[in-house]
């Protein structure tokens, strides 16, 4: 007889990669280990899906950590944050933030780190510590320092398409900002991309806006993937059409929470809003929040509900209506599961902070023909 599972998530409508079907889920030591109908299985504990949809856990590659350590994340189906801002930029201070989310942080985490000049003949080995999701280029009026980060290294680069709202000096280490030096994003980025090119190095451009980014990104897929945040594609915002046509056609590749957290609200109940009024499907959005946030930046082992992986899963009710911040949204998590364990449920955190470092594949340097 074989030996009782952990955890045994029966009779939901599991979100499996390119197929939307009821079955059960198997886990033991943290991963799914059995997928289909387990009705003869024995568990340690059970989790209820019926009438649910169990979707991958989110991976925000634009949200924040703050003091709480994720739990308000956590509650909304976030299992990993790959923190925004503000970046290490030594190695020192990449220990220091994992430091604070030891044993504080509710979900998985990761920070970027910054390609600060005094430290670029380092890249290569800072980008390989536990917990570091890669390096974050700015641009400045020197193309040295952009040119020497872009040639080290072998992780994909992050580059923000948005306009820097702060009117001083851009800091080592603060967010990147394409529109300082050049007046013309489109030019900027242009830019980006010729050097990242020749430089054979892989990028993800994040926060873009606009047709001419947008159109600039379009001719470079073998080069960029490309990341929007949520709150841009509110419809009554300024250019969300253009936007809307680029997540249609398959051009945006992960969505995050943006640069500006507090101007939207969840990430997955934002998105769950546009699933119910027909803008998504339920297969694009778990693409959109998981398996392409894991594709850019080779998570292992997440981002899918799949055998081997790490049972990080979100319990979502389609058709619940749920006010918060006197916002309704239509769609909630209701469960959200952390490498087999059930951590939050109903609105509340139900386990100790059990987050860790995100582990990253390793990658090879991209030869362009």
């Amino acid at each position: 007889m074989a030996p009782p599972l952990d955890l045994l998530v029966r009779g939901g409508t599991c979100a499996l990669h390119g197929a939307i079907t009821a079955c059960d889920l198997g886990i033991t030591g943290g991963r799914v280990v059995a997928i289909g109908d387990l009705a003869g299985a024995e568990a340690e504990r059970e989790l209820d899906a019926r009438h649910l949809h169990v979707l991958p856990g989110v991976l925000d590659t634009g949200g924040y950590l703050r003091d709480e350590g994720g739990s308000a994340q956590l509650l909304a189906g976030v299992t990993a944050v790959f923190d925004a801002h503000p970046h290490p930029t030594t190695a020192a201070g990449l220990e220091d933030k994992l430091s604070r989310a030891r044993g504080r942080a509710h979900c998985d985490y990761a920070f970027f780190i910054a390609a600060a000049t005094d430290h670029l003949d380092d890249l290569d080995r800072l980008e390989r510590l536990p917990g570091c999701s890669g390096v974050v280029l700015s641009l400045g009026t020197d193309d040295e320092p952009l040119h020497r980060a872009l040639f080290c290294g072998q992780r994909r680069v992050t580059v923000s398409c948005e306009p820097d709202p702060h009117p001083e000096p851009v800091a080592a280490g603060a967010a990147v900002d394409l529109y300082r030096d050049e007046g013309d994003a489109a030019r900027a980025l242009q830019r980006f991309l010729n050097m990242a090119k020749r430089a054979g190095r892989r990028v993800h451009a994040s926060n873009v806006d606009g047709d001419e980014a947008l159109a600039l990104l379009m001719q470079h897929r073998e080069l960029a993937t490309v990341g929007l945040a949520a709150a841009d594609l509110d419809p009554a915002g300024p250019g969300a059409d253009a936007l809307w046509r680029a997540v249609a056609g398959g051009l945006v590749d992960a969505l995050g929470s943006g640069p500006e957290v507090a101007q939207g609200g969840p990430l997955l109940p934002t998105m769950l809003a546009h699933v119910h009024a027909g803008r998504l499907g339920l297969p694009q959005l778990v693409e959109l929040l998981s398996s392409g946030p894991a594709r850019i930046y080779n998570v292992a082992r997440k981002g899918r509900i799949a055998l081997g992986y790490d049972a990080d899963l979100v319990l979502v009710d389609l058709d619940a209506e749920h006010t918060q911040s006197g916002v309704r949204y239509h769609g909630w998590p209701v469960a959200t599961v952390l490498r087999g364990e059930l951590v939050a449920r109903d609105g509340r955190v139900v386990a100790a902070a059990s987050g860790a470092p995100v582990r990253f594949s390793d990658t090879l340097r991209m030869v362009v023909l």
